[in-house]
């Protein structure tokens, strides 16, 4: 096995670097090309503009059996994968091939569960850009692997830096819930589908409670042994436009196929076991 993986941000790196703890070899794109002091890992250059792409050299693709494309379309709904490294991949022997998306797609459900079955209504323009992107990847050829993520926490990056920096917002809407994942728990998805490829097939990448917001501040706070921020209603908050989109959606996220196709083992279940570790890795850390 060797993996290449497209755009190296927050789940791309955790993702490699388990990878090279298990002796895989990996390599992964970045737009600078410099090297990452926390990852040993080959590096090449990848930035794409309409019209124009910086092609990767064919170093990077040699001897490659897994292909995992993290990077987000542009905002007109332009994969870099696939406008300028389809032709390429296409010519290669991959025995797997994944697309990370969002559980976005399925639009604004009033808090009903949705599964890979379910229709896909987002009114979102970038979700829509996500459907189209999906389709194309399924269509391509490709060993192409969905996988739809809701929100992504882990250490560094919860709801632990809002509540520092005095920037969470507390928002109170009962009954309005979010699904999350622990980017290990991603992790751990990828990996199970890597060793056994299913070319075709779509997952949801979800833990096991979908729960109001409010609750992860209260659990954050706890945890780090402050007073919460106060709670305001939605309609006296101030977000940013795209914060505010995702309060026009709910919905519940299933994990079920995630669990009996490619025997997921959640190592956290819900967000109270994920903040908890999130807490511990970061207090280990100089």
């Amino acid at each position: 096995m060797k993996v290449l993986i497209l755009g190296c941000g927050y789940t791309g790196q955790r993702l490699a670097q388990w990878l090279v703890h298990q002796s895989i070899a990996v390599s992964v794109t970045n737009r600078s090309g410099k090297a990452i002091a926390s990852l040993a890992a080959p590096v090449f250059a990848f930035e794409y503009s309409p019209g124009e792409a910086k092609l990767l050299p064919d170093e990077a693709f040699s001897n490659v059996t897994h292909v995992l494309s993290t990077i987000a379309p542009d905002a007109q709904g332009i994969d870099p994968v696939a406008a300028s490294l389809m032709p390429t991949l296409q010519r290669l022997n991959l025995a797997w091939f994944g697309y990370l998306s969002t559980t976005g797609v399925y639009g604004d459900t009033q808090g009903a569960w949705v599964t890979e079955d379910s229709p896909l209504l987002s009114q979102n323009l970038r979700s829509q850009h996500r459907i189209n992107i999906e389709a194309t990847f399924l269509k391509s050829g490709l060993p192409a692997h969905i996988f739809r993520l809701p929100g992504i926490y882990g250490p560094g990056r919860s709801i632990f830096e809002r509540l520092r920096s005095g920037t969470a917002n507390h928002i109170h809407k009962p009954g309005h819930v979010f699904s999350r994942i622990h980017v290990d728990d991603i992790v751990q998805a990828l990996w199970c589908s890597m060793r056994s490829p299913s070319p075709g097939t779509l997952y949801n990448i979800a833990d096991d409670e979908p729960s109001e917001p409010s609750t992860l501040i209260l659990e954050g706070s706890k945890l780090l042994g402050i007073a919460p921020p106060p709670a305001q209603p939605l309609d006296a908050a101030t977000l940013s436009r795209m914060a505010a989109s995702f309060w026009q959606e709910c919905r519940r996220v299933s994990n079920q196929k995630m669990k009996e196709q490619l025997g997921v083992q959640l190592l956290y279940p819900t967000y109270r076991e994920g903040l908890k570790s999130c807490l511990s890795e970061e207090q280990q850390c100089p």
